[in-house]
């Protein structure tokens, strides 16, 4: 058979309906295959910024076993003030304020006060889960202020004696 006759026919078998038909249900399988993949991967900023669609991404995440978690984005998330005042003794408070930067709800960081000494070394640092906050904190809402108070009782010793503190907030 001549070579240009094998060309035609495969030619003719490309352009033909019914391979046509099943290349054409191949690729939007394959694309909804892919925007499903980007739905589970995204699927913590697709239910912030679409609320209306959580309870789909949540029946979706029980049959393939993941779970849908509020947004989380450190970098929106700013210390407006922080402050730690002794009371009585060894009774300190420490007030700290947090700013959610974004037009979106995020997940409430943990936060991390560490008492510094007078070299400004480290002699004791506490993490705040949001879950120990004083008021359980799940999300903090949009372009918002939130106030967080602690009371706590610091004990130091005379051979470490605190001269400062420092608060970071982080996502464990």
């Amino acid at each position: 058979m001549p070579g240009f006759v094998r060309q035609a026919r495969r030619q003719a078998f490309w352009r033909s309906a019914p391979v046509r038909a099943v290349l054409l249900v191949l690729v939007l399988l394959l694309s909804a295959l892919l925007a499903g993949q980007w739905a589970v991967q995204q699927r913590s900023w697709i239910a912030a910024r679409y609320p209306a669609l959580k309870p789909h991404l949540v029946q979706a995440c029980a049959a393939l076993g993941c779970t849908v978690e509020p947004l989380r984005r450190i970098d929106a998330i700013v210390i407006d003030s922080a402050t730690l005042v002794r009371r009585l003794g060894q009774f300190h408070s420490f007030d700290i304020v947090l700013r959610n930067t974004a037009d979106l709800p995020l997940a409430a960081p943990a936060l991390e006060l560490s008492l510094t000494d007078v070299g400004d070394r480290v002699i004791a640092r506490r993490v705040f889960l949001p879950s120990e906050w004083p008021e359980a904190v799940t999300e903090l809402p949009p372009r918002a202020t939130v106030p967080v108070s602690f009371r706590l009782s610091i004990a130091s010793g005379d051979d470490l004696p605190m001269a400062g503190y420092r608060a970071l907030v982080f996502y464990p």
